[in-house]
Parts: C-alpha cells; structure tokens; sequence
C-alpha cells in the first residue's frame, strides 16, 4: 500500500526511474550478447585452423570520421583482433582529408594480399577509384559497413543492422570471406564527366567512350539524381526527430516547390548492351613486370577466363539511342543480367511525384525506397546532358550522388567495365 501512495505521489520520478533501469537493463543484456558473439567468433576461428603459416599483409583504411567518430572504436574492439588471431600482418591507414587515400593508394609500391575498408560509402568509392586508376593487375578488397550508411558493404550482406548487436554481427559477416579466401569479380561503373567542347560532339555520328574532362571515378553502387537525393541529403537537418528524421524531412518538405527540385531535365544518348565485343574489350596489354614477374604479385587473377567474345565484332555495340526525359529522380545501377550472365547498366526514372497531398501517401514508399520505376532502359553507356529548365525556380543548388559522393550537375558520361575488381564476399 505504501508502494503505491508512494508511485501515485511521485509519479513523474518513478517514471523516470524507470526508463533509467530499462536502458541499464538493455545496454547489459546488448553488452553480453556482443561479447558472447565475438568469443564465439574468436573461438571458430582459432579452431578452423585459419591462422597462416607465413603471416599475409593486409592494408587496412580506416576513416576515424566514419559514423560520428565511432569507426575506429568499433573496427579496433570488433574487427582488428579477428585478422591478428587469423595471422594477418596489419597495417592502419587513417585517411586525413579527401582525396588523401587516393594519393597514397595510387602512389603504393607494394600490394597487399588485401585492402580492408574500414569506413562509409565515400571511403569505399575513393579506395574502388584509386585502385582502377592504378592498373596494374587487382587488388581483392573488403568492405567493412563501418559508415552511418554503408549501402554499397551491406550490398554484400544479407543483413541490415538495426541496432549495435546487428552492426557487430555484420563486422564479423563481412571478414569471414576474407578468411575463407572467397572471392568475386565485380563489375563497376565508369563515370567520366564532360567539358563543354565534347558537349557539343555528344550527338554526333559515333559515340566515343573514353573521352572526358578529367580522371573517371569508379562505383561499386550506384548513380542517383534527383529529388530523393535531395530528400536523403537534408534528413540529417532533422537530427531532433531522432529516428523520426526521415519522415521529418520528407513530410516537412512535401508541400514545398522552392527548397527541392521536383523536376530534372535532361538529354541522353546510350548504346545497348553487349556481351563484350573488339570495340568494348580492348586488348590487355601487359607489362613485363606482370608478365615475367607475377609471383611478385600477392593475389593472382586465377578467377579471370579468357574473354573469347573480345576477337569478335558486334555491329550494334555502338549504335546510338537518343532521347529526352523530364523525371523527379533518376537512378542508374550496375547490374548482371540473369538470363544473359552479362554486365549492363540498369538506368529507372521516377516521373509521377508532385508535391502536395498525393506525395504524402507515397512517404511509406518514399522512405523505404520503394517507389517503382515508370520506365527502365538497359544499356553497356549512357551519357546525361542536363537542361535548364527556363521556368523552373529553386534556391537549391542539383547535384549527383555517385557511391554515397557528392558532385555537381554536369554532362557526365557513364559505362560499365565487367569484372573490373575483386570483393572479399559470398
């Protein structure tokens, strides 16, 4: 009876003390799940018999922004003690500014049995680019899901972590292929971006694939522009809502025709795709370093067969598709085709979102990014010449999101190289 007058008299305290115990309650029980989760980890890899005879060099680059600071902690608590029990020699690249890893990869003189990712989408896109950039032979990578996102690791996971125990257990996941030695060649994207000069001779008589402005960029992911990525940039501005911020930002944007660009316009030019031909598989030519010294070379590309299709010419590989769109978001991915096994890009436009009452209902679908396509095209390139629009007003500035990167709206040009890296993965 005292207990109650008391919990009736002091109801705000006793409420309150009873979310601090429940949270106790819940951080103890997630604290012992995680470390019976890495004993049992730790003990099957000790009992597998993965530790190596001679230690093999692994690179490890890790971005210590990652994830509000908390890559580091997590990749040093849950992931660093795994490769030294499995005898992996390590060694810890922290990325000091953007573009630094980049350099330091490109300029790397010599190769690791593997380089680990250990950071977010924008660490895994510069690591994919340096390394195409190098062209000497692969470089097999994992992908730790160590960013506040990390779509393009969690691509390769059969898992999307919703809470701390799940985060750890797709750390864990995401090393045992590295362990098992299973590897898998991956086809990316190419995305060279256009002055204005070969603006102009885009629509011209032959597409020309290799012609760009600058050095390419590679991604593992995808390509996305448009309203949705306008919406995904802004949902951090809604910290307060806590895990609310997505509807936050989507539902308090919905009504609006000035912050986000509802509409995007653009010219494109794309060929069909091919199964590899003379004009789209160039001719390796190997150095004799390569050639004469491939033992120097850690991790052989016993996976790669001979490409019987490259002696072969494909009359349709370059002939050109033109048109015009007017969309609310274009997303372009790289995908395998299941009937044909080859390497294409996938390319979906969203034209039916308009803001108002009609958007509100579509937020479900919004969110989970579920909306489906008004039309899909396939291609092996595709070039994007973005327009203007005269009448359309907006304070906010359009950009691309290339692998989770942000870049400016320009002419771009995009093509898939088959089997161009190798990822740690099942």
């Amino acid at each position: 009876m005292v207990g109650c007058t008391t919990l009736r008299n002091h109801w705000k305290k006793s409420f309150f003390a009873a979310g601090v115990v429940a949270y106790g309650l819940y951080y103890a029980k997630t604290s012992y799940d995680i470390n019976q989760h890495m004993k049992n980890i730790c003990a099957d890899t000790v009992a597998k018999g993965k530790v190596c005879e001679k230690p093999k060099h692994v690179v490890v680059v890790l971005n210590p922004a990652a994830n509000k600071r908390k890559a580091e902690r997590m990749f040093k608590d849950y992931c660093e003690p795994i490769l030294h029990l499995s005898g992996y020699k390590v060694d810890i690249i922290k990325t000091t500014e953007e573009g630094h890893i980049k350099t330091w990869l490109i300029n790397m003189t010599v190769r690791p049995h593997a380089i680990v990712v250990a950071g977010g989408d924008g660490t895994a896109s510069e690591v994919v680019t340096a390394l195409l950039r190098r062209k000497d032979g692969k470089c097999p990578i994992v992908l730790l899901p160590l960013g506040k996102k990390s779509t393009t690791a969690l691509k390769y996971l059969s898992m999307k972590p919703e809470n701390k125990l799940e985060r750890v257990k797709s750390l864990t996941a995401a090393l045992q292929p590295l362990l098992e030695e299973k590897i898998k060649n991956e086809s990316v994207m190419k995305v060279d971006f256009i002055n204005d000069e070969q603006t102009n001779k885009v629509l011209a008589s032959k597409v020309v694939s290799s012609t760009s402005s600058s050095t390419p960029i590679y991604g593992l992911n995808a390509f996305s522009w448009g309203l949705l990525r306008d919406l995904e940039s802004i949902t951090d501005k809604y910290w307060y809502f806590g895990p609310l911020r997505q509807y936050a930002a989507t539902l308090l944007n919905a009504f609006s025709n000035q912050k986000l660009n509802w509409q995007l316009s653009t010219d494109f030019v794309y060929t069909p795709p091919c199964a590899g031909c003379s004009n789209c598989i160039p001719s390796e030519k190997k150095s004799y370093f390569k050639k004469f010294l491939t033992r120097m070379y850690t991790v052989r590309d016993g996976t790669n067969t001979v490409n019987t299709n490259a002696y072969k010419i494909n009359t349709d590989c370059n002939t050109q598709i033109k048109g015009h769109t007017k969309a609310n978001q274009l997303n372009i991915t790289c995908k395998k085709n299941s009937d044909s096994h080859l390497s294409e890009l996938e390319t979906k436009v969203i034209d039916t979102l308009t803001p108002g009452i009609e958007f509100v209902k579509k937020v479900p679908q919004v969110i989970k990014n579920d909306l489906e396509a008004n039309s899909t095209l396939k291609s092996r390139t595709i070039r994007l010449l973005p327009k203007q629009e005269q009448h359309v007003t907006t304070t906010k500035e359009a950009h691309y999101s290339i692998d989770g990167e942000v870049y400016d709206v320009k002419p771009l040009s995009i093509e898939v190289i088959p089997n161009a890296i190798q990822v740690f993965c099942n």
